[in-house]
């Protein structure tokens, strides 16, 4: 790289080695480019066979084989070696980037968080399995001072995770939560016209769950809260938004969606939001739920709850594993919504709060810390 980089025009290279047509990492990438490219600066993802280079704006892609993440790291610093890049940001665990941002979080608290859950078996075949060992031994050295000149963590949570796992040192951690698109994507869906095109009861309770990564997310703990209060209320549903193994999951109150594009008849179509997870570092879906006006049920867990007021805009749990309190809170927000006035109430507030995150706000500041390591750069 070059060693006085200018302050503009500059070649940024983006890192991200898959590709989801319905991922909020690719959205939050592509408007970040967006914006970096109307500054006048040159953008370039290093990215597999399976970007579409017509989603990713200006189309400039250097493609990189990418079945293990030792792979994707070798074939990034090939093309650094042969590309004048000179500002590097990364979602992947790839040492020796300018800036590196906590999508997934730390990946040792996520297994800690993880094996609390498993068999004694299955904690030592996680421990003994290669791929969480590869990623753990890039983390480490992602997370070394003189290795990462800034990260970006999306919670506290993650920050807490960074500094007392790697020591990493926390004036060069900046905090930024996500953000969701505030505009047309968000304008309101008519709620029973939303419910007839998905064949649901008017009368039917709905609650919605989004997203991939079923076990992290703790598909199982919202199923079973749902199968609870099923039994003394058969109008209760667990909608599922989202690709996982559905059979896991088999159940005569759920129905499974697959992935979806367009999720705003999806959120219109719901009563509340359930995302009791185990490990979330700041959930996008919770994000467009509460836009749409809909209470979410989450876990201390997670990212939002940093945000969110318990009895406002929802509930916040302490351990997503524990089914009774999970039902409880479900049944005291699904007879709230019987109340059309205080879900009115509970409309306002929630979608309040997400519009206080938007992507908008996001890019801002992502852009602001990028230009603040653009200058250390250029000093060094």
């Amino acid at each position: 790289m070059p060693s006085s980089p200018k302050t503009s025009d500059l070649t940024i290279a983006f890192l991200r080695r898959g590709y989801s047509s319905t991922g909020g990492v690719e959205v939050y990438l592509k408007g970040l480019a967006t914006g970096l490219r109307e500054k006048g600066h040159r953008v370039v993802l290093l990215g597999t066979h399976s970007w579409p280079s017509e989603d990713w704006p200006g189309g400039e892609i250097l493609r990189c084989r990418g079945r293990s993440l030792r792979e994707y790291v070798r074939e990034v610093w090939r093309h650094n070696e042969s590309c004048p890049f000179d500002l590097i940001i990364s979602v992947e665990k790839v040492p020796g980037c300018d800036v590196y941002r906590t999508d997934e979080g730390v990946h040792a608290a996520w297994m800690r968080e993880r094996s609390i859950y498993l068999t004694f078996w299955d904690r030592w075949f996680q421990f003994l399995n290669p791929k969480h060992r590869e990623k753990l031994q890039y983390e480490e050295k992602i997370f070394r001072a003189n290795s990462t000149r800034r990260v970006i963590s999306i919670s506290n949570k993650i920050t807490k995770d960074i500094i007392s796992y790697y020591g990493y040192p926390e004036k060069q951690i900046s905090l930024i939560y996500n953000g969701i698109p505030w505009g047309s994507s968000l304008l309101p869906v008519d709620r029973s016209k939303a419910r007839r095109s998905l064949d649901i009861p008017q009368n039917d309770k709905i609650v919605l769950f989004v997203g991939t990564g079923w076990e992290r997310k703790g598909l199982r703990y919202a199923l079973s809260a749902v199968e609870m209060l099923a039994v003394r209320d058969s109008r209760i549903r667990l909608l599922v938004a989202g690709k996982g193994n559905e059979r896991r999951y088999r159940s005569p109150v759920v129905r499974f969606l697959g992935p979806v594009t367009d999720m705003r008849g999806i959120y219109a179509a719901a009563d509340l939001l359930i995302a009791p997870a185990i490990f979330e570092p700041f959930s996008l879906a919770a994000l467009e739920g509460l836009a749409s006006g809909l209470p979410v049920i989450t876990s201390s867990l997670a990212g939002v709850s940093e945000v969110m007021i318990s009895g406002l805009h929802g509930e916040v749990i302490g351990d997503p594993s524990d089914i009774s309190a999970l039902s409880s809170a479900l049944a005291k927000w699904i007879q709230r919504s019987d109340d059309p006035i205080k879900m009115s109430e509970t409309a306002a507030a929630c979608s309040h709060l997400a519009s206080q995150f938007t992507l908008e706000r996001n890019l801002r500041e992502t852009i602001s810390v990028l230009e603040e390591v653009m200058a250390e750069k250029s000093k060094s």
